[in-house]
């Protein structure tokens, strides 16, 4: 039997809210009709709008974080800056964990986290404050800067998630495997297995035999033994 074409499958027209929810891969499995086309342009004009006007409010939310960073020596625009340049910034790491603390929006909190995903020992010293800080960061859609009106993507917990990778030592592996395990923590989990993955340690190792059965872990568990090699 010949595959079916994208074209001939028959399905619901999507709604304006399904349309902004899509995908880049969504799109290459979808052939949208003229109509949905022309809502999808409209969705992206309007985003880029927002973007233009989120990116301005989300400045004035940076300046006291900068402001600080600057007292170090780092000439920074946004935190952002920061995960974007060589990791040698170990003067900001105390400057960053003291605004991580901070009522700040999604996505700033997102650069703060994403930028102390650095492997040095005061991030390591860090430790319980990142667990309570991710713990405590919902994730899945909602407001992620100043006034916006819109739910998109959260991002700060899949931020926070990459800080505890590299924070996580033998000594807090018991408690990092707690996270890992708890459902309360969503798909953000599936950034945690990393440092499982690379460890020696037989309990992670023992972990992820007993994670490879869960829907939630067990796609990526999978790809890795089709990949048939370790990430370095």
């Amino acid at each position: 039997m010949s595959k079916i074409k994208k074209a001939e499958i028959k399905r619901s027209p999507l709604s304006y809210e399904e349309l902004e929810k899509l995908t880049i891969n969504d799109l290459y499995k979808l052939k949208l009709t003229d109509e949905e086309t022309s809502m999808l342009r409209e969705i992206n004009r309007l985003r880029q709008e927002r973007n233009i006007e989120r990116g301005k409010r989300l400045d004035i939310e940076e300046e006291p974080i900068v402001a600080d960073l600057r007292t170090v020596g780092l000439e920074l625009e946004s935190v952002w800056d920061l995960v974007s340049r060589p990791s040698n910034y170990p003067e900001a790491i105390p400057i960053l964990l003291k605004h991580l603390q901070k009522p700040y929006s999604d996505r700033t909190r997102e650069g703060i986290a994403r930028a102390l995903s650095i492997r040095y020992p005061v991030v390591r010293a860090a430790w319980p404050i990142l667990v309570k800080e991710y713990c405590n960061t919902p994730e899945g859609w909602g407001i992620v800067a100043p006034d916006d009106t819109v739910n998109v993507k959260l991002g700060a917990k899949d931020g926070l998630a990459c800080a505890l990778c590299v924070a996580v030592t033998d000594e807090t592996l018991e408690e990092f495997i707690n996270l890992v395990k708890d459902p309360a923590n969503g798909d953000s989990r599936i950034l945690l297995l990393k440092p499982l993955r690379k460890s020696k340690n037989p309990l992670a190792k023992m972990v992820l035999e007993e994670l490879a059965s869960d829907p939630v872990f067990a796609k990526e568990i999978g790809s890795w033994n089709k990949k048939g090699r370790r990430d370095d």
